[in-house]
Formats: C-alpha cells, sequence, structure tokens
C-alpha cells in the first residue's frame, strides 16, 4: 500500500432531509415502480461508512434518481489498491472508483483506468488546487474531489486551563508550553509515539514543516528540482520534529498510533498532533477538547496549513454504464451532498468552493483554521513517491530514526535527498 489511511472511528447515522432530494432532483428522470432500472458499482475503500452510504446517502440519490440503482463496494484500504487494479485490469472493476491522490492514481490515469471528466457539469465547482491531486499529465480532471483532512494539534482545555497556559502561535511558545507541562509533572506533554512512522511524517513533520519550507514553495520546488531536502529550511523543520523527543511520553518508541489516542482521551497527555479524521476519537471520552494551527517559526510569518485531498470518484474507463455513472458522479459536485457528507463524517472537509457550514464544533474550528492560512498537501505524495525508493515511504522510516536513534536532522535529510537522487529526475 502506498499511503496509510489513518483510522476513524465511527457510527454515523444520517437525516435525508427534504431540502437534499430537493437538490438532487435537477436529474431525476421520474419514471413508475416497474421501470427498468440501471445498476451502477461504486468500488472504495470506506469500509467505516458503509451505513452512511447505504442506508442513507445512496437512497437520497436513488429517489431522485429511480431509473438508477447504486450497489456500493468496499474494500479494505489494505487491499484496495491490488484490488482495483485487478478488476479494471480483468474488465470487472467498479463503473465509478474512489481514487487515491496524487502518485498512485497518476499511475492509474497513465494506464488508462479512467475516463476524463473536463465536460462533466459541476466540475468547475472546484479550483485547480482542489483537482490536482487527481489530474493527469494532460492536465484534465478525472474524479470528483469528495473531501480533504487538516492537520493540526489536539489539545485538553481542562489541562491548559488548570496550569495556565494559552494555544500557542510560534514555535518558541509551542515549546514553552511544553516546557510548562513538563515542569508540572502531572501530565505528559505529547502523545505522540515513534512506532508507526508513517503518523510522524503525516501528523508531524507534514504539519508543522510547511511552516518552515513555506508550503507550496518548498514542495513544488523539490518536484521541479530547484530545491533540496538537504537546503536549511527542510533540515530544521526536521530539527523541530527532533526537538519534540524530550516531551514524549516514556516508552515513546513502542506507542502506536492508537496508544497515543488513549493517552490523550484518558486526559493523562495535554496535547495530540493528530488529523481532523480523529474529531470522534479524540473526543469519545467526553474530553473538552480544542485544536490549534501548527505554530509559525517567528511572530508575524505568513502561516501555512496542511489540507490533504483524500477522497475522489472518477469513472472507469471500461464501464459499460458511463451515462448512469455520470449522473452519479455530476450529483457528488453538488454542495447538497457535500454538506452532508462533511458532516456526518466529522473532521472531512469540503472542497468545492462554495462555502459548507460544520455542525460539529471542533470541526468547525478545524476549518477556521483555513483562514489566513496558505494550504498545502502533504510533501512526499506527488510524484516524489513514484519510484523506488518512495519518499513517503523513505519519510515514515527516517523520522524513526532520529527520534529513536539520535540521527541528526542534516544526516536525515542528506539520506532522504540521496534515496530520492538515485531515481528522480525532474523534469527540465
Amino acid at each position: 500500500m502506498r499511503s496509510k489511511i489513518a483510522p476513524l472511528a465511527l457510527a454515523v447515522v444520517i437525516a435525508v432531509t427534504g431540502a437534499i432530494l430537493a437538490g438532487c432532483a435537477s436529474g431525476d428522470t421520474g419514471g413508475s415502480g416497474d421501470r427498468a432500472t440501471t445498476t451502477i458499482t461504486f468500488g472504495n475503500w470506506r469500509t467505516e461508512d458503509a451505513k452512511l452510504w447505504e442506508k442513507d446517502v445512496i437512497p437520497a440519490f436513488e429517489k431522485a434518481h429511480p431509473d438508477i440503482v447504486v450497489d456500493y463496494r468496499a474494500t479494505d484500504t489494505n487491499d484496495y489498491n491490488a484490488t482495483i487494479q485487478s478488476q479494471v485490469e480483468s474488465g470487472t472493476g467498479p463503473d465509478v472508483i474512489m481514487c487515491r491522490p496524487f502518485d498512485v492514481n497518476r499511475a492509474w490515469i497513465e494506464k488508462g483506468y479512467f475516463d476524463d471528466l473536463k465536460t462533466l457539469k459541476g466540475i468547475d465547482g472546484f479550483t485547480d488546487t482542489a483537482l490536482a491531486a487527481w489530474t493527469g499529465a494532460d492536465g484534465d480532471p478525472y474524479c470528483v474531489p469528495i473531501a480533504s483532512v487538516l492537520a493540526g494539534f489536539y489539545y485538553n482545555k481542562a489541562i491548559f486551563q488548570e496550569l495556565g497556559l494559552t494555544a500557542p502561535k510560534t514555535m518558541d511558545q509551542f515549546m514553552d508550553v511544553l516546557g510548562k507541562i513538563k515542569s508540572n509533572g502531572k501530565y505528559t506533554p505529547l502523545a505522540l509515539g515513534s512506532a508507526d512512522g508513517w503518523q510522524l511524517s503525516y501528523n508531524v513533520l507534514d504539519s508543522i514543516g510547511p511552516n518552515y519550507w513555506r508550503g507550496e514553495e518548498g514542495r513544488l520546488g523539490l518536484i521541479d528540482g530547484s530545491k533540496k531536502l538537504t537546503e536549511p529550511e527542510f533540515v530544521d523543520a526536521f530539527q523541530a520534529v527532533a526537538a519534540l523527543k524530550p516531551y514524549l511520553p516514556s516508552g515513546y518508541s513502542s506507542l502506536k498510533y492508537e496508544d497515543m489516542m488513549q493517552l490523550f482521551t484518558l486526559g493523562k497527555a495535554a496535547i495530540l498532533p493528530d488529523g481532523s479524521w480523529d474529531i470522534s476519537a479524540a473526543t469519545q471520552t467526553g474530553l473538552d477538547v480544542g485544536v490549534f494551527a501548527p505554530p509559525v517559526v517567528s511572530r508575524g510569518d505568513q502561516r501555512y496549513l496542511q489540507e490533504m485531498p483524500d477522497q475522489g470518484v472518477g469513472l472507469n474507463a471500461k464501464s459499460k454504464h458511463k451515462a448512469a455513472a455520470k449522473v452519479f458522479l455530476q450529483w457528488l459536485t453538488t454542495t447538497d451532498f457535500q454538506s452532508v457528507y462533511v458532516n456526518k463524517v466529522p473532521g472531512f472537509f469540503s472542497m468545492g468552493q462554495a462555502s459548507v457550514s460544520y455542525d460539529n464544533k471542533l470541526a468547525q474550528a478545524f476549518a477556521d483554521l483555513k483562514k489566513g492560512a496558505k494550504l498545502t498537501p502533504r510533501l512526499q505524495l506527488d510524484r516524489l513517491s513514484a519510484g523506488t525508493p518512495p519518499l513517503d515511504d523513505d519519510t515514515w522510516a527516517v523520522l524513526q530514526t532520529v527520534l529513536n536513534d539520535g540521527v541528526s536532522a542534516r544526516s536525515a535529510t542528506s539520506k532522504l535527498q540521496t534515496d530520492l537522487d538515485s531515481w528522480y529526475k525532474p523534469a527540465s
């Protein structure tokens, strides 16, 4: 599997309102109960969202479009890539396919798995940035963006109030807060372990790092070859990760992602670096939880925020039911669908240009972090992980050596750049 998708433990129930159905009715073909229907299959990895789609979302679509039935077919995320590739190449693939972002999907586009969606009604409701994770070499969109996720720092408001702390805005303030929590001795400053390298990368480096490498300036610089991972802004970002070591729990090298969450939700740790997808998990014990943005390096600096395209849906080029599939894809572009989906799965955010409000207070707080920030996806996943060793997996492993073995930030970034240079040749 190319990219670990963090778990989201949810039991979701949607109340589909008349407004949803009215919004979907623009594509209604009418018809009676005995009218012939077309069944389209929807392949995806969202096994945890089966109830949401099967019991509420899809029935809303089908009521507005009685000529079309949608068969939701979820595959475990760890098996999804191989399953989809096998099905598409054998001609048995689903009609619409949930798209991985960036390199995996770009390879699928190059193999001809998808039809382009440049003429799909509603696709112009997304910015080029929102579509970028699912565009081909021709610059055309091949998937409808469904949702993105954000990353930041959850904090226990009661602990902060008890210790007289405020959410930090700069790295100096952040380190000061961590120091005061440690000095108090009652709580672990950071619920952070290093047993799972992926979360060190996605929830720590890719969270605080953009404020060092200036978001898209650094990321696109690596892609076009104008920048190297050995340059100061990247070394400093790795050093910022290393500087967190004194504030980690005892035995942190054996702590997995689930252990970190438990440490936080039991009130034993003050701060948890994590993604928005874990809103429900972070609040499951009733804690009063807040979130703050990754701190900037210095006061007055431009703030950058990780927004990672997570889900898109494309049209199988070998589908035998393309007309019906396009009706479904068009419906996915509407704000009616977007507002319902992101509100019933807190921590996932609409990528459309139309404004969407969030019923969940913590989800709204996460969304508010985007105000005044320049958005950027994870550093490693666009083009830089299409070869061997992929920068993605390589970063996971190297960050573990930084925290567990004391490898310096300079040595870590030097290894990553050397590995990247072994296969990646920027386009001239």
